[in-house]
Order: C-alpha cells, then structure tokens, then sequence
C-alpha cells in the first residue's frame, strides 16, 4: 500500500516536472520568436502573442489538472 502511494508521487512528479519544464522553454522561444517579429513585422506581434497566450494556458491548465489530480487520488 505505500509502496503504491510512492509509486504514484514519483510518477506525478515526473509528469509535473515535465510539464513545468515544457512551460519554460515554450516561454522562452516565445519571447525569442517575439523579439524576433518585432524586429521583422511589428504589425504581427499581436499573432505572436495570441497563440503565446494559448499554448502558455493550456500548458497552464494541464499543469493545475495534474496538481488537483494528485491531491484527490484515493486508493479503493
């Protein structure tokens, strides 16, 4: 029985580790490629930062889902 609740907190572990590792480095090649259109195309900064905003929240989400998933695991 603990071996199963050890189990699962390295597993939800790793997946929030992996998670917060993916949120990031998507940050950080959205600010690069920004920076980069910025220079290039003023005018398509808003694109940028439009589909920023959505990667950054469902990246957010899955990480809040992962978090509340781990807190109400019960074992039958």
């Amino acid at each position: 029985m603990l071996i199963i609740h050890i189990l699962v907190g390295v597993f939800f572990g790793y997946i929030l580790w992996k998670l917060l590792k993916a949120t990031i480095k998507f940050a950080f090649w959205l600010l690069l490629i920004g920076i980069i259109v910025a220079i290039v195309f003023p005018k398509g900064l808003f694109l940028v930062g439009g589909i920023g905003f959505l990667g950054l929240s469902a990246l957010g989400v899955l990480f809040v889902l992962s978090i509340i998933g781990f807190l109400f695991f019960e074992d039958n």
